[in-house]
């Protein structure tokens, strides 16, 4: 069970490491009194790792029953003016889009602070539902936390437990100076408060200057994978890079798919394989793209024979069709991938575990 501050007459307890936790994960198990099933965060600055490894680990716990059903997190990103360039600001509408289109994924929106002063506040606000059904603010944190890789996992940060139905409050009264990322007038609302010179930002996304670091060093090793049939002969319907279009018409994202990781392209070791025989999913590693961000993939189905993003199996999908040209959810052809030049992707393996992927 999680104790509500405005039930402990202590001074509130700090937490000064191992965040994710308590901040993002605890109050949504199951075995709670009362699992909470909404998470509000008001914070300085965000990046798309820490909203993508967040759902994840809220998608993978709700569906072993760790976490409870229909989760949701609403997040206001206050630094607008200090943090959001044009291509942040694109990054985060593609990456919500996919994430609200994958099944098994919490429902997730991003909110900007657009008029008066910038917010730096960073709190993270946890509902449950009543008896009634009515959801309330039930346990709430605030400290020096942001919503960011950097700050759950490389700053000296701290964190305590403060006033669950003030800090509702205080998120209710910024949203009215807030646009959704996705509001048809974000532009023009955007105009002024979007800034283009990312040398100035406090926590740029940094995925670009990643790709550019890791692309200097030299990889511990490189591996094509092949975007064809085992065969080589196309790329065919329902499988690979055409996953999500079906000649029966089933309705799909026809972006989605998935890179065919046959018999003559596998190297034992090269991607991480499962602990244990057992386990359900291999373990995810990031990749990091020239011109699409970064992102999670994992090996999958029986044998490992498929390789797929882990945020939304549409990802790799607009990514490719993006490179060669493609229509949006078009079918793909062996002869319109000789056409760009390559049948295939290229993974460059480094030592901490991440890889770049060129196509």
């Amino acid at each position: 069970m999680i104790p509500r501050l405005d039930d402990i007459t202590k001074e509130p307890t700090f937490i000064t490491s191992s965040f994710d936790e308590p901040v993002l994960y605890a109050p949504a198990r199951v075995e709670n009194l009362s699992p909470c099933n909404s998470l509000k965060i008001i914070t300085a600055f965000t990046d798309c790792d820490r909203i993508s490894t967040h759902m994840i680990a809220l998608a993978e716990g709700m569906k072993t029953g760790r976490f409870v059903k229909g989760l949701s997190v609403e997040i206001i990103l206050g630094m607008t003016k200090s943090s959001l360039s044009q291509k942040k600001h694109e990054d985060i509408c593609r990456l919500i889009g996919f994430l609200n289109g994958s099944k098994g994924m919490p429902k997730v929106s991003c909110r900007y602070i657009v008029q008066g002063p910038e917010v730096h506040s960073k709190v993270y606000i946890w509902e449950a539902p009543d008896k009634n059904g009515k959801v309330l603010p039930y346990i709430a944190y605030c400290g020096s936390l942001n919503y960011t890789m950097n700050a759950f996992y490389k700053r000296r940060e701290s964190v305590s437990q403060c006033n669950s139905l003030d800090a509702y409050y205080y998120y209710k009264e910024l949203l009215s100076d807030t646009v959704d990322c996705f509001d048809s007038s974000v532009s023009e609302k955007l105009k002024n408060v979007v800034n283009n010179t990312a040398d100035a930002f406090e926590e740029p996304d940094n995925s670009e200057k990643d790709y550019l670091l890791y692309d200097k060093q030299t990889p511990i090793d490189t591996l094509n994978v092949s975007l064809l049939r085992a065969d080589g002969s196309d790329t065919g319907y329902g499988s690979g890079i055409n996953w999500g279009i079906r000649k029966n018409g089933t309705k799909r994202d026809q972006n989605q798919a998935y890179i065919p990781y046959n018999h003559k392209d596998k190297k034992k070791g090269f991607f991480p394989d499962r602990i244990n025989p057992d386990d359900e999913n291999c373990p995810m590693f990031k990749v990091i793209t020239k011109d699409f961000g970064s992102f999670h993939m994992r090996m999958a189905q029986q044998g490992n024979k498929a390789l797929h993003s882990v945020e939304s199996n549409a990802i790799l999908g607009e990514w490719i069709r993006k490179r060669i040209n493609a229509p949006n959810g078009g079918y793909v052809t062996k002869q319109m991938l000789e056409l760009y030049g390559k049948t295939y992707v290229t993974f460059r393996k480094y030592s901490d575990g991440t890889y770049l992927l060129d196509f």
